[in-house]
């Protein structure tokens, strides 16, 4: 054990010690006198883009915006007269000799880097991690300090890699996208690849990612920034405000932290019958659960009851909402309710909920009474409150959670994920949708909240996956070749899954004949994006498939016709 760790660090330094080797000559490079007008242009156009953005995160680490340009003039920026990156130029310059083999493989793979959005696999350590290539799929086994720290699994990253022998560290600047904005980040860059494609912009996915690599940075920064004020404006920063990456200490002191700090409020209704009242609120509110309830030694009714919030907002992903915030805790004791929330918003609803409720058997204070002298509960009653209120909002959670591969989500088109799967159109999406539920409850786990362990829901949803439902080969051979194709135009896993979807509606209703899954697949494709204003024309479409536009328009006619009239 102790040698396998002694390899571990002298395979992190040596990449560390050559990257610093292949950096500085590449810097060194770009000193040379000859390279001064190709700077000051470069510098010109960068700070031009860079300075509409706020300028607090560069005031605070002018390091990092200094290293981002050098690594954008070296290895992004092409001079109007070379016409190549300065990389590229360097690699033309060298002799034979100059280079070292692993040099060459390493400069070589540099030159042809571009930024693009990355997703966590896999935390091996603090300084190793495994990432995939959203947009590729490919896995890539990345080194650097202090990469893994800080990290979620299925965290997404807006980097560049660049190789260092056969393993690869990240770019200068990096920046971590939270997972509930990655699939609006892989919209927005989707859509502008193909409104340039509809423009006459002729590159392919790789080419448009190098020349949009200021504009991408300045996109997730704005996204990032929106976010937090929306967190703020909404009152949803439970889990994401202020909150920058999993804690290091254990979890027992992340949890007795917070606890620590939680805020905890109480009111009291008093009723002339315990036992009516108790059951009056039972039979009136749905938001109301009982936990247990029966009567003590004197006879008194005695219950603890569980009210969770009833919560409209929906998450693409299906992830459970419920927090501290959305529970509360109801003690009965005789003819007294207790109720404990964290938050007054919590507590004022259950509050209503119960006085309504029990409106008849209510008894009102009296004019001139004098309050109770201890106006605060005492450490053990808010020991034991903040214990139910966590046992509560954790049940909620289970029990979301249990039903989820059965519930339809708008993501879905209105399907569950079990029967997109069983439809054999739906592994990917739904796998992605797996990851976000997966990363939004390890966040609350480390961030010290209720939280449930759902590494069993995958093999709930995903045991009917590989199923073809009720296509046959041909008609599933349009499925894989949509998910090939539309992958190519930058379309996330959610537009390929809808499109897929139209096709299966369409087989169902129409049983059509697929001769040539070509025709058919360039059509629905174009039927989608049209639904979706998609900057592309049946011209463009036919010619990504290389089918005619007269069957492509006859196909797209036979789809919308019957699916319009089956609605």
């Amino acid at each position: 054990m102790p040698m396998q760790s002694m390899v571990l660090d002298f395979e992190k330094k040596k990449t560390e010690i050559r990257f610093r080797r292949l950096a500085q000559n590449l810097v060194d490079f770009v000193n040379l006198p000859e390279f001064n007008s190709i700077a000051a242009n470069a510098l010109h156009k960068f700070m031009s883009e860079v300075l509409e953005e706020p300028l607090t995160e560069f005031e605070e680490n002018s390091c990092g915006l200094e290293n981002e340009f050098m690594e954008w003039l070296i290895l992004d920026y092409e001079d109007e007269i070379a016409g190549v990156s300065v990389a590229q130029t360097y690699l033309d310059s060298a002799d034979e000799w100059e280079l070292e083999d692993w040099e060459m493989r390493s400069l070589e793979q540099w030159a042809r880097s571009v930024l693009a959005v990355y997703e966590v696999q896999e935390i091996i350590s603090d300084d190793r991690v495994i990432l995939r290539d959203i947009v590729g799929g490919d896995l890539y086994r990345v080194i650097a300090p202090g990469v893994g720290v800080g990290l979620l699994r299925w965290s997404a990253m807006l980097t560049r890699l660049l190789a260092v022998d056969d393993l690869y560290t990240l770019g200068a600047a990096t920046l971590i996208i939270p997972r509930p904005l990655l699939r609006y980040v892989l919209r927005i860059m989707g859509h502008v690849y193909r409104t340039l494609r509809f423009q006459g912009y002729d590159g392919y996915w790789q080419d448009f990612l190098r020349a949009s690599t200021l504009s991408l940075r300045k996109l997730v920064r704005v996204m990032m920034m929106a976010w937090g004020m929306q967190e703020s404006n909404e009152g949803i920063e439970t889990y994401y405000g202020g909150y920058t990456g999993p804690s290091t200490r254990s979890g027992s002191q992340s949890q007795a932290q917070a606890s620590g700090a939680r805020k905890l409020y109480r009111s009291v209704i008093r009723v002339s019958d315990g036992e009516n009242a108790l059951d009056a609120v039972i039979r009136g509110c749905s938001e109301i659960q009982t936990i247990s309830s029966g009567a003590d030694s004197a006879g008194l009714t005695m219950a603890e009851l569980a009210w969770i919030r009833q919560l409209q907002e929906s998450d693409p992903s299906g992830a459970a909402p419920y927090s501290t915030d959305d529970v509360a805790f109801v003690l009965l004791e005789g003819d007294v309710f207790t109720v404990y929330a964290e938050t007054r918003s919590a507590l004022g609803t259950c509050a209503s909920t119960i006085r309504k409720s029990a409106g008849g058997y209510l008894v009102t204070r009296q004019r001139g009474e004098r309050a109770g002298l201890n106006r605060g509960p005492s450490e053990g009653e808010r020991m034991r409150a903040h214990a139910m209120i966590d046992r509560i909002a954790r049940d909620a959670i289970m029990e979301h959670y249990r039903d989820w591969a059965d519930s339809p989500l708008s993501v879905l088109q209105g399907e569950s994920p079990k029967n997109a799967l069983a439809a054999g159109i739906g592994q990917k999406v739904v796998e992605g949708l797996l990851k976000d539920i997966e990363y939004h409850e390890n966040f609350k786990r480390c961030a010290g909240l209720p939280w449930v362990d759902v590494e069993g829901l995958w093999h709930q949803a995903l045991s009917t996956q590989g199923s073809e439902g009720r296509l046959t080969g041909k008609e599933h051979s349009v499925v894989g070749l949509l998910d090939e194709m539309m992958r190519m135009d930058g379309y996330t896993e959610d537009q390929i899954f809808a499109t897929a979807k139209m096709w299966y509606d369409y087989v169902l209703s129409a049983s059509p004949n697929v001769v040539h899954a070509k025709t058919w697949a360039a059509a629905v494709e174009y039927a989608r994006a049209v639904s979706e204003d998609e900057p592309v024309t049946q011209a463009s479409v036919a010619q990504k498939y290389k089918v005619s536009v007269s069957t492509l328009s006859q196909r797209y006619r036979q789809i919308l016709g019957s699916l319009s009239a089956n609605r």
